[in-house]
């Protein structure tokens, strides 16, 4: 039976002033997958799961380059009980993304020094089991698969931060955070969608398909209100948001949640996510939860 759980900061030492970022364990039968790891208290409390669950090896999902998805991973690797680690390997994508930017003063070896330096934390990762999710789009493990963000959005998001000439941003958010990576988890006949910090137009056209959703950065209010918005009739769909963000506020704290089944991590102690949440007759609307 599949499990999905979602790591809070609340008891960590200095929670209301430190940016611990995000973490979420999907535990299935077979396989135990880490969806990004944003600091080294995070992968402790991973490796104390996996010591009391008796699991050998795990595989990871980098939704992005940003640290607080991915401070932890180090540690992880460390370990010696990552199998895999998959995410977006830009620098195999030089060429595309140089025939997008269209501007003659860029070469082949200017895009990978600037892709090195701008996703720093991914080119840590050099020397570890790493696979980039293009070129293996096959399932992380069964019921667990990555649906985006599509290569073209990912491929045109990447090359206007490259260029420099238009500002850093996509779809009202900044490159980097645009194009995180999602991950779809079955739940029995239930699905869940993972989003990191994506923007809403790079899942605009799925989000009905799942009945529980992560809210985008960290419950950021435009992209839940959008998705919100998209999913007005189903009201049987409830979310979680994961801000473990400290005193940087990650969205949350301005997020009315009323009308809608929301569990945060702001205010709770982890988060796990089962078939039986999707019980129709476990909730209720129109009150504000996860505070």
């Amino acid at each position: 039976m599949t499990e999905i759980l979602i790591l809070s900061s609340k008891l960590y030492p200095d929670s209301d002033t430190t940016n611990y970022g995000d973490c979420i364990l999907i535990q299935t039968d077979s396989d135990l997958i880490i969806y990004d790891c944003g600091h080294e208290r995070h992968a402790e409390e991973v490796l104390t799961y996996m010591a009391k669950h008796n699991i050998s090896k795990a595989k990871i999902v980098l939704s992005h380059n940003d640290s607080d998805h991915f401070r932890g991973i180090q540690k992880l690797i460390e370990s010696g009980k990552i199998t895999t680690i998959k995410t977006t390997l830009l620098l195999k994508y030089k060429n595309q993304l140089l025939a997008r930017i269209d501007d003659k003063r860029k070469t082949k070896e200017s895009v990978s020094k600037q892709l090195l330096e701008l996703y720093g934390n991914i080119a840590k990762l050099s020397g570890a089991p790493i696979e980039d999710i293009y070129e293996h789009p096959e399932d992380v493990c069964p019921g667990v698969s990555i649906v985006g963000p599509d290569l073209e959005y990912m491929l045109d998001t990447v090359a206007k931060r490259l260029d420099g000439r238009e500002s850093n941003t996509q779809d009202g958010e900044t490159a980097v955070n645009a194009t995180s990576i999602q991950v779809s988890v079955d739940i029995n006949d239930n699905k869940m969608l993972l989003c990191g910090d994506c923007s809403f137009a790079a899942i605009e056209n799925i989000v009905r398909d799942y009945q529980c959703i992560q809210l985008p950065h960290h419950g950021k209010v435009k992209q839940a209100e959008l998705i919100w918005e998209k999913k007005w009739n189903q009201t049987s769909h409830f979310y979680v948001i994961s801000d473990n963000t400290g005193n940087s506020n990650g969205g949350s704290n301005d997020l009315n949640t009323k009308g809608h089944r929301v569990y945060n991590t702001k205010g709770n102690d982890n988060i796990k996510i089962s078939k039986d949440m999707f019980s129709s007759t476990s909730f209720t609307t129109e009150k504000t939860l996860g505070r």
